[in-house]
């Protein structure tokens, strides 16, 4: 370390992780870049996530555990936010590990383009399979406006929290909302839009961990929760961009907009619930797609078939989508034969 190497907060929430909060610790432990405070927030784990943080902690003076009874993982950033005394801040999820060069490089970026934020690509891992994610552009390294990646991010609307490193200055004043789920990417968006300078590498330095089991993006559970959450983070979104008065911006979040709306259309109607609130997320899903109706033909006829079918003929979309899982069942077992075939010869 030198002494011009700033102190970085990074900051983990934890809940219920015990099989890979270990993995991810250590991967942060080992950092290359060694001015480092790592602050964990349990927020109310019930498994043995806490014992584990706890024994970190003793390893390593750098570690920091907090516990807070369950509010979401917001809630747990928020306080990481709180106790964070570094000039810069990272978040890493407890189920996904870092690359050890991935502060460094982060940081080097920042000081060397004097930008607010610094993001990086990085890898999808899907039970065995791992493929490369995050935006691709021609060069290894490319400095973005806060404009340059509004327009990109109404367009895309996946960039994550947890690939970059933020000046905590910028972020501090702009928290995460207190909803369960969907809290990141309207909050992320607020930061990349009050940022200078943004640089972006190609080289991907996360491993983020898909479908986990127990993860808030493989559980059923609370499903129309997590829809009212995200609908609720979109339609602010769409106030603010409106605000804004970016017009190409607009137009860029209403077509992302329509095709989120139809991906919330289609999980609605597969929560079993027989109580008025599924009804009624129905209702405020089909109103929102109303005001967007210009809109519709930027969706593929696949996708506007079944709308009209949820509107109009609600068994005939679930009889369609057993015949789609039906097809692909067909599909799948003709390629395995191909496959095997070919693995002969």
């Amino acid at each position: 370390m030198t002494e011009k190497e700033e102190l970085i907060s990074i900051i983990v929430p934890v809940y219920n992780v015990e099989a890979y909060i270990e993995q991810c610790l250590d991967s942060l432990m080992n950092q290359t870049y060694r001015n480092l405070e790592i602050i964990l927030i349990d927020d109310g784990s019930t498994d043995n996530s806490g014992k584990i943080c706890e024994a970190y902690e003793k390893k390593d003076c750098r570690i920091k555990y907090f516990y807070q009874t369950n509010m979401g993982v917001g809630a747990a950033r928020n306080k990481g936010i709180d106790f964070a005394a570094g000039k810069y801040i990272g978040f890493v999820d407890p189920d996904d590990y870092c690359d050890l060069e991935m502060f460094r490089s982060l940081y080097q970026l920042i000081v060397e383009y004097k930008a607010d934020i610094a993001c990086c690509r990085w890898y999808n891992m899907r039970r065995k399979e791992m493929e490369l994610g995050g935006y691709v552009f021609a060069e290894k390294e490319k400095v973005l406006t806060n404009l340059e990646v509004a327009n990109i991010y109404t367009k895309i609307m996946d960039w994550a929290v947890w690939n970059k490193l933020y000046k905590k200055e910028l972020i501090k004043k702009i928290r995460f909302p207190k909803v369960r789920y969907g809290e990141d990417f309207f909050t992320v968006f607020q930061w990349l839009y009050a940022a200078d300078r943004i640089v972006y590498t190609s080289n991907p330095l996360i491993y983020y961990r898909l479908l986990r089991d127990g993860s808030s993006t493989t559980l059923k559970n609370n499903l129309a929760l997590k829809i009212t959450c995200s609908l609720q983070q979109l339609q602010q979104m769409q106030s603010f961009l409106m605000d804004v008065g970016q017009q190409q911006f607009v137009e860029n979040f209403n077509i992302r907009y329509i095709r989120s709306l139809y991906d919330l259309r289609c999980n609605i109607e597969s929560v079993r619930d027989t109580s008025t609130q599924k009804e009624t997320l129905i209702a405020v899903i089909q109103t929102e797609i109303t005001k967007l109706n210009e809109y519709k033909k930027t969706l593929d006829f696949s996708k506007r078939f079944k709308l009209f079918l949820l509107d109009n003929f609600r068994a005939g979309y679930k009889l369609l989508l057993i015949w789609e899982c039906k097809f692909k069942n067909i599909e799948k077992r003709i390629r395995n034969k191909i496959l095997r075939r070919s693995a002969t010869i």
